[in-house]
C-alpha cells in the first residue's frame, strides 16, 4: 500500500524532487494564545509558494512547541526515510483522489456555509514578516492524505490553488473592524440566542469577503440556518448600521419592539416586525411611523387616564356613601343586640318605631344604585399599538426620538393599567359593600317583621344571625397551573409517563387496533364516517397483493416472531417482546374475503374510538401535521418529523390541553408485551393519532426554512404555517 501511496504522488524518498524543497518561515508563536476563533480566515492559496514544515508531534501538541520541533519537508524525508513510508501507510489513494476531487471543486465555487468537514487536517499558517502561507504538519498525525495531496502536487509545478482555513489568523479589518465584528456578534445572539460563526474569505486575489452564518428558530417550531455576506465596506457597514439600530430600538425600549429572524429565499438572514421586512433602507421610515404611532399612543392614553381617574373618584364616592348607609344599619343592629341582654330593654326596643330609618336607608340604597349604573367601565384594559396607527407622517423622526416616545406612552400605559386595577378592587369592594348592605337590611326587615306580635319577637331575639350580616363576595380563585411540554428537555421522562398511562388504561385489544390505525388510517376513516367505501377495497386488495401465503412461519408462529429467550435492544435497552403481526391482527390471510377485511375493520374502528375516549393530553403542548379530515390524523410532537415528507407544503399546529383527546404512539403499540420486558417510552414513534376536523383557524404565516442539498448548494422551502384551535 505505502509504494502505490508514494508512486501515486512521484514521491522517491531517495531522489527529493526540488519542487517539494522548503524553508523554514518566521512565525510569532505569541499570537497563538489569543482568544480568536482556531478557523476563522479561510483562503485560496498556491500550492506553489506553499511551504511544509513536519514536525514529530501530533495535533494536539501546543502550537509553540509544534513550530519550533519542526524541519522543511525535504530534510525530514532525508532524515526519516521508513517515518516517512509509514505515513503513506495511514492513507490510501482512494482519499488523495477524494481530496483531489473535493479541491477541484473549489475552484469554481465556495462552500455555502464556508467551513467543510476535516478542514483541521490542513494546519496552514501565515508568517507576516515573511508574506508566506506554511503548512505545519504533525507527523503522528492519524490522517495523512493531506500531505500526500500537496505533495503530489507540488511535485508537478502546476499554478494550482487549495481552498483553506489559516490557522490563528485574525481578520484582516480591510471589510470591517475586529470591535465592529464582536458587536455584530452580541447583537445577533441576542436576536437569534446563539452565537454566530463569522469567516473572512479571500479570493485568489486576495479580495476579501465577510461571511456570517448561524441558526434561529422560526416562529417557536423550527431551527433553520442562515447566512450574512458582506461584500464590501459599504455592504459591510449598511448591515452593522442595521443591526445596531434594531438592538439600540428593542433594548432600550425594554423589548416593547420585537424583531422576528427569518431567512429570506435565497438563505440570508432578514429581520420582520409585523410580517414586514426592516431594512437599511426603510428604517427612517419605519422609525418615524412608530415613533408618530408611540405619541398618538401617548395622548390617547392621557385622555383615557383622565376618564379613568373620574371613574374612579365616583367609585370612591359610592363606597363612602356605602359606608356611610352600612354604618347606620350597624348602629340599628347594635340597638338590636343591645336589647336581647334583658327583659326590660326587649320591652322598650318592642315598642320603639324604627320604620323611618329603613325607609331613608332604602332611599340611600336606591340613590346608590342608580349612581353605580350611571358609572360606565370600558372591557378594554390593554392597548394594541397597531391600534394607533396613523394616515401620513409629518416629520421624520429618529431612533433617539422613537425611544424617548415609548418609555413615554410606556409609562402612561404603566399608569393606565395601575388605574385599572385600582377600578377593579374598587368594584370588588363596591360589590362586598352591596351584598353587606342587602344582608343588613334584609335582618333590619325581618326585625320590624318580627314585631307585629310579642311572642314572634321575643323568640326572633333568642336567634343568632350575626354571622350572615359579614358576608360579602370575592371573585373565585382560577387555578391557571398548567404543565408544559419542550421537546428537547422534557421528552424522555414525558414518554415514559404517556406510556405508563396508557398501558393501565387501554387493553392488549385496543393497543393491536391502534397499530392497525398507524398503518390503515384511511380505512379507519371510511368505517367512522361512513364515507368513501371504495378505500376499504383499495386497502383490501393491497394487504391481499403484500401477503405472502408460503410464508410457513406466519402461518405457524403468528405474532411469536421469536421465542421468550431472544434478546433485543430499543434505545439501548434490552427486552424480548415480539413486534406486532398487521396480518395477524387483522386475522387476514388468503382464505380472507372482502366481507371479512371490512367486518374486521368496522371492530377495529370501534375499539380505537374506545381507546380515543380514554386518553387525554398529559401537557400543554403542540403537536403537527401535515395533512386534516373530518376523521383521525396522524400527527407528531416533533416538527421535522412532518417536514421529512417532501411534498408537504402547510403544516398545521395545535395546542393540546388536558381536555384534548390524544393516543400517543408509545412502545406498547408496536410490540406484543407478553413478557412484560418491554421499556417504556415512545422510542418507535414520535407520532400521534386525535381528531383536528372540528377545528378552526387562529392565524397563519408563511416561514422559509433552508435545506442544504450539498456543500454548495442549498433548498428554500416555503411552509405556510398554520395555527388551529378547538372551536368554543
Amino acid at each position: 500500500m505505502s509504494e502505490s501511496v508514494l508512486k501515486y504522488v512521484g514521491l522517491n524518498v531517495n531522489r527529493i524532487s526540488r519542487n517539494i524543497k522548503a524553508t523554514k518561515p518566521e512565525y510569532n508563536t505569541a499570537k497563538v494564545f489569543d482568544n480568536s476563533v482556531l478557523y476563522k480566515v479561510y483562503k485560496r492559496i498556491p500550492i506553489k509558494s506553499l511551504e511544509i514544515l513536519i514536525s514529530d508531534t501530533d495535533r494536539t501538541t501546543d502550537v509553540k512547541e509544534r513550530y519550533e520541533n519542526s524541519i522543511p519537508i525535504d530534510k525530514y524525508i532525508r532524515e526519516n526515510k521508513d517515518t516517512i513510508t509509514k505515513m503513506s501507510e495511514n492513507t490510501s489513494i482512494e482519499a488523495i483522489q477524494e481530496l483531489e476531487e473535493l479541491q477541484k471543486s473549489f475552484e469554481t465555487q465556495t462552500p455555502f456555509f464556508i467551513k467543510y468537514d476535516k478542514n483541521y487536517i490542513w494546519q496552514i499558517y501565515y508568517s507576516k514578516s515573511e508574506n508566506k502561507y506554511f503548512m505545519l504538519f504533525p507527523s503522528k498525525e492519524g490522517e495523512t492524505e493531506v500531505l500526500f495531496y500537496l505533495i503530489k502536487e507540488k511535485i508537478k509545478n502546476e499554478d494550482k490553488y487549495i481552498y483553506v482555513p489559516i490557522c490563528k489568523e485574525n481578520y484582516s479589518e480591510s471589510i470591517i473592524s475586529n470591535e465592529k465584528i464582536k458587536d455584530i456578534e452580541n447583537y445577533l445572539w441576542m436576536f437569534t440566542t446563539e452565537w454566530p460563526q463569522i469567516y473572512e474569505v479571500f479570493d485568489e486575489n486576495e479580495k476579501p469577503e465577510i461571511y456570517i452564518t448561524g441558526r434561529i428558530v422560526i416562529q417557536n417550531d423550527f431551527k433553520t440556518s442562515y447566512r450574512i455576506k458582506l461584500k464590501d465596506n459599504t455592504d459591510a457597514e449598511e448591515r452593522y448600521t442595521l443591526l445596531k439600530a434594531l438592538f439600540i430600538i428593542m433594548t432600550e425600549t425594554k423589548y416593547i419592539y420585537k424583531f422576528s429572524p427569518q431567512i429570506d429565499t435565497k438563505g440570508e438572514l432578514i429581520f420582520t416586525y409585523g410580517n414586514k421586512e426592516i431594512n437599511i433602507t426603510n428604517m427612517k421610515e419605519f422609525t418615524s411611523k412608530q415613533t408618530a404611532i408611540q405619541q398618538n399612543k401617548k395622548y390617547e392614553l392621557k385622555r383615557l387616564i383622565d376618564d379613568r381617574k373620574a371613574t374612579l373618584d365616583k367609585i370612591k364616592k359610592i363606597i363612602e356613601e356605602q359606608n356611610e348607609v352600612y354604618s347606620n344599619q350597624e348602629k340599628q343592629i347594635a340597638m338590636f343586640m343591645n336589647c336581647r341582654k334583658n327583659f326590660f330593654k326587649r320591652v322598650r326596643y318592642f315598642f320603639t318605631n324604627n320604620k323611618k330609618y329603613v325607609i331613608n336607608n332604602k332611599k340611600t340604597i336606591e340613590k346608590i344604585e342608580k349612581e353605580v349604573e350611571d358609572v360606565k367601565i370600558e372591557d378594554n384594559n390593554s392597548l394594541d399599538i397597531e391600534n394607533y396607527d396613523i394616515l401620513e407622517i409629518s416629520n421624520m423622526f429618529t431612533i433617539s426620538d422613537l425611544v424617548k416616545t415609548t418609555i413615554e406612552a410606556k409609562q402612561q400605559e404603566d399608569l393606565f393599567n395601575e388605574i385599572n386595577s385600582d377600578i377593579k378592587a374598587l368594584k370588588i369592594k363596591q360589590k362586598n359593600m352591596k351584598h353587606k348592605i342587602e344582608n343588613a337590611q334584609i335582618y333590619l326587615d325581618e326585625i320590624e317583621s318580627q314585631k307585629k306580635s310579642w311572642l314572634g319577637f321575643w323568640k326572633f331575639t333568642n336567634k343568632d344571625n350575626e354571622s350572615v350580616l359579614m358576608e360579602g363576595r370575592g371573585e373565585e380563585p382560577i387555578d391557571k397551573r398548567t404543565i408544559t411540554f419542550n421537546l428537547n428537555d422534557d421528552f424522555e421522562e414525558f414518554a415514559v409517563d404517556i406510556d405508563s398511562i396508557q398501558r393501565k388504561k387501554l387493553s392488549n385489544e385496543e393497543f393491536d387496533a391502534i397499530f392497525v390505525a398507524k398503518h390503515l388510517l384511511p380505512g379507519i376513516n371510511s368505517v367512522i364516517t361512513r364515507s368513501d367505501t371504495y378505500i376499504l377495497d383499495e386497502e383490501y386488495e393491497l394487504l391481499k397483493k403484500e401477503y405472502n401465503g408460503s410464508d410457513s412461519k406466519k402461518t405457524i408462529f403468528g405474532n411469536y416472531e421469536d421465542d421468550s429467550t431472544k434478546i433485543k435492544f430499543i434505545n439501548n435497552k434490552i427486552f424480548r417482546e415480539n413486534k406486532k403481526n398487521l396480518y395477524q391482527i387483522l386475522r387476514f390471510n388468503e382464505y380472507t374475503s372482502l366481507d371479512d377485511f371490512k367486518e374486521r375493520m368496522r371492530t377495529i374502528s370501534s375499539l380505537v374510538n374506545e381507546a380515543y375516549q380514554k386518553l387525554t393530553a398529559k401537557y400543554n403542548m403542540t403537536i403537527y401535521y401535515g395533512k386534516r379530515n373530518k376523521g383521525y390524523i396522524i400527527g407528531d410532537i416533533d416538527p421535522y418529523k412532518v417536514l421529512q415528507d417532501k411534498e408537504v407544503k402547510k403544516i398545521y399546529k395545535m395546542n393540546t390541553s388536558s381536555e384534548t383527546h390524544i393516543i400517543y404512539l408509545s412502545n406498547t403499540m408496536f410490540y406484543d408485551n407478553n413478557n412484560k420486558t418491554l421499556p417504556l417510552g415512545m422510542d418507535e414513534s414520535t407520532e400521534i393519532i386525535t381528531k383536528v376536523g372540528e377545528n378552526r383557524k387562529i392565524s397563519d404565516c408563511n416561514v422559509n426554512l433552508l435545506i442544504e442539498k450539498d456543500l454548495f448548494n442549498i433548498e428554500i422551502r416555503k411552509i405556510k404555517l398554520i395555527e388551529e384551535g378547538k372551536r368554543n
